[in-house]
């Protein structure tokens, strides 16, 4: 099957992706059945201030995540943008943006998308357009500009001067992303929208601000509040002489008009952007910051030599292609990493259909799972997703599982059983890479974190460890609760049942399995904490001696409810054991990684997941091995009823590797996007980012996302690929 592009390197050594597919994108499945993929995919370009989608056919999305997930350019679709490129030579107007402009047509327009650029070359006329976006990367969890560089090249190669305009233009519209799909006028914030225009005809700006009849909707800047009452300013700055900027309250635009000699190439530059006109963010820092970046080199960004100042060379891997990939999810994870106004620390969202397209922060499981591969490439992010997440857990040890607005978090309507047990995974991560051990000390203010007094770390660990004994508790085999769910929340929605009769004596094996293999890396590192840090040597002490106690029984309940089995169970759930003959992946791979097991009984059970979980599977193993639950929104070999997931699967390859180096690196290997690819080169989700989770081959839909008209709509740039790969590659290096 034809590819829809290739990777290659740019001036800088950065990996890139030139797609070489017409648009609107086309597929479908073996029986003809169309395949429910957007028809005009996107690439991400962000910092920690900034996230903007960037289109194959040059249109983009301004969005901002810095107090509620919103966007700036808000189109009549659902998760578009507005914006317009066009070119006016002698009189005749061309379109370079849009499905029907040249940059939709391969043969047209070439179009690169690297390590915070876009890059689009169009043949239009006499004329070579490039037009190049470009964001700066973060240097700390604490700084970014919120807007990126436009730089534009023109040049004749005709025999004739021509006489050409050209105007960049972007709308003005702000919407917070969990309300997009509600009438204006039953939202209950309206904004008001004001235009200014500078001295200079340089710069503009619109202005917005919040009105509500109801003082409790827009309360002060600093409060909770599940809507934004404080908008951004919306801006656009010209860079180069001979550049007009210009709108109205609803379009801001950038337009240049002059004749070309034959050869003779024109350069011109703005900035894009919002303001949330504090600290970092204002417009001028903005504007002076990436006014630094110059005119950047052909295939390559203004920025790449600070990004490649920022990523790691991950030197170690001698395979040419899978460094490139590592180096690209390393990218990804930076861009992706968005600075939290509320509470003054970065997070690595999911992504995908719950940021992107729900507009909320979910799950909490999901941002400790997502900063894993930052203990290695980069430790101050890492802490500051550490720190982020402490602030959503309230001084019992509960971790809110849900923000949205400016700061709100609450559980929506979970009673889950597991975001302490992630919480501590990266503690134990955190810890054993960086030695960091003064962070245990350090203070840090529980939720909702305005008003509330300072706690150590090591003292809401201690209160997160007792909320997950006491609090989720152990069920009458002496395994970890399943609450209403655990990692697998489908739980939640396939098993009709009511849950006050079930959420305090389900219990799960995944749980108990995975507090069985954290804490026995986290043990050693509190130990170890007690000789740095005298004054919290007393409470780390009696912290890992009732995790040790804790461990052991949950370790003895696991081993004889284990018996002689083949292997593990899944859960006991209303009433009834799950995974007796079915094998279940959720706990195998954590399994695997306890220490006590010995290496026979590893082998043994990684032949059973082998025959039963892997067989037909591309990537890796699926989530069952014949899934039995039956909904008519999860089908059989889908999701969570059978899928391949990145978050399962990366567990394993850590367990196999106490036992067989060789198999875990072939594993590994194996779920790359790479992989992927050659696997399903027509579907353009393969290529550089991925959901959370790709269909097994139990289903026609096998190596799609989720076919779901609501997951289909954003299937890429989920966070779960690119941390899990990148984490396991630096752990099967330490063996």
């Amino acid at each position: 099957m034809k590819r829809l592009g290739f990777w290659r390197e740019d001036a800088f050594g950065l990996p890139s992706f030139e797609y070489t597919g017409a648009l609107p994108y086309r597929a479908c499945l073996p029986g003809g059945k169309p395949v429910k993929l957007p028809e005009d995919p996107w690439f991400l370009l962000g910092n920690y201030r900034l996230t903007l989608f960037a289109h194959v056919s040059g249109a983009y999305e301004l969005i901002s995540g810095q107090r509620s997930w919103a966007r700036l350019n808000q189109g009549a679709a659902h998760n578009s943008g507005v914006n317009s490129a066009t070119i006016t030579i002698d009189g005749a107007r061309f379109h370079l943006t849009g499905m029907d402009s040249s940059a939709a047509d391969p043969a047209a327009c070439r179009r690169v998308f690297g390590c915070g650029f876009a890059d689009y070359v169009c043949s239009v006329g006499p004329l070579a357009v490039r037009r190049n976006l470009s964001v700066k990367p973060s240097w700390t969890p604490y700084d970014g500009a919120s807007g990126f560089l436009l730089s534009v090249s023109i040049v004749n190669r005709g025999d004739h001067p021509v006489e050409c305009e050209y105007e960049e233009s972007m709308g003005v519209r702000f919407v917070e992303i969990h309300r997009q799909d509600e009438a204006e006028a039953n939202l209950p914030l309206k904004y008001e929208y004001d235009f200014h225009e500078g001295a200079s005809a340089a710069n503009a700006w619109v202005t917005i601000t919040a009105v509500s009849d109801d003082p409790l909707r827009v309360p002060e800047r600093e409060a909770m509040a599940t809507f934004d009452g404080y908008p951004p300013t919306v801006f656009m700055g010209a860079l180069s002489e001979g550049v007009r900027v210009s709108g109205d309250r609803e379009r801001l635009a950038a337009r240049a008009s002059f004749t070309l000699r034959p050869g003779e190439e024109r350069w011109m530059q703005c900035v894009v952007g919002f303001s949330f006109a504090e600290g970092v963010s204002t417009r001028e820092g903005i504007l002076h910051d990436l006014s630094k970046g110059g005119f950047p080199e052909a295939g390559s960004g203004a920025f790449s030599a600070d990004w490649s100042k920022v990523l790691p060379t991950l030197d170690g891997e001698e395979d040419a292609t899978l460094r490139r990939e590592l180096r690209w999810h390393a990218y990804t994870l930076e861009a992706m990493a968005t600075y939290s106004e509320y509470y003054g620390e970065a997070k690595i969202p999911q992504g995908t259909i719950y940021d992107y397209d729900w507009g909320v922060h979910a799950s909490a499981r999901d941002n400790f799972q997502h900063a894993l591969p930052l203990v290695y490439t980069n430790p101050p992010l890492a802490r500051s997703v550490l720190r982020y997440m402490l602030e959503r857990t309230t001084p019992f040890g509960e971790i809110r599982l849900i923000e949205y607005g400016n700061g709100y978090a609450d559980n929506e309507r979970y009673f889950t059983s597991d975001q302490q047990l992630y919480c501590l995974l990266l503690l134990s991560e955190y810890l054993r890479v960086t030695g960091d051990y003064g962070f245990l000390a350090e203070g840090v203010r529980p939720y909702p974190v305005r008003g509330m007094k300072e706690m150590a770390v090591a003292e809401l660990t201690e209160r997160c460890f007792i909320f997950l004994r006491d609090t989720v508790g152990v069920g009458s085999h002496g395994l970890v609760r399943l609450l209403n769910s655990d990692w697998n929340d489908a739980v939640y929605y396939i098993e009709k049942v009511p849950y006050n009769n079930v959420v305090l004596t389900g219990e799960s094996h995944m749980n108990s399995a995975m507090a069985i293999a954290i804490l026995q890396s986290l043990i050693p590192e509190l130990k170890k904490a007690e000789a740095c840090l005298p004054e919290q040597a007393d409470r780390l002490e009696r912290l890992r001696v009732s995790m040790g106690l804790y461990r052991q029984r949950v370790l003895e309940a696991f081993l004889k409810d284990w018996g002689d089995r083949a292997f593990p169970r899944r859960m006991y759930f209303n009433g009834r054991a799950y995974g007796e003959e079915n094998m279940f992946l959720e706990p195998q791979g954590f399994a695997l990684q306890i220490e006590e097991l010995s290496e026979d009984a590893k082998l043994r059970l990684y032949r059973e997941m082998k025959a039963r979980l892997y067989d037909g599977e591309t990537l890796g193993a699926r989530e069952q091995q014949q899934p039995e639950f039956d909904d008519p929104e999860f089908d059989r070999g889908s999701r969570e009823n059978g899928g391949f997931w990145w978050a399962l699967n990366g567990p394993v390859i850590l367990g196999v590797s106490t036992f067989d180096g060789r198999e875990a690196d072939r594993l590994l290997r194996n779920m790359t996007l790479g992989h992927l690819a050659e696997a399903f080169p027509q579907y353009w989700s393969s290529y550089w980012s991925a959901a959370d989770q790709v269909e097994s081959s139990l289903i026609p839909e096998v190596g799609l996302p989720d076919q779901s008209l609501a997951y289909a709509n954003i299937p890429v740039f989920c966070a779960h690929p690119h941390a899990w790969i990148l984490y396991c590659w630096y752990r099967l290096r330490e063996k």
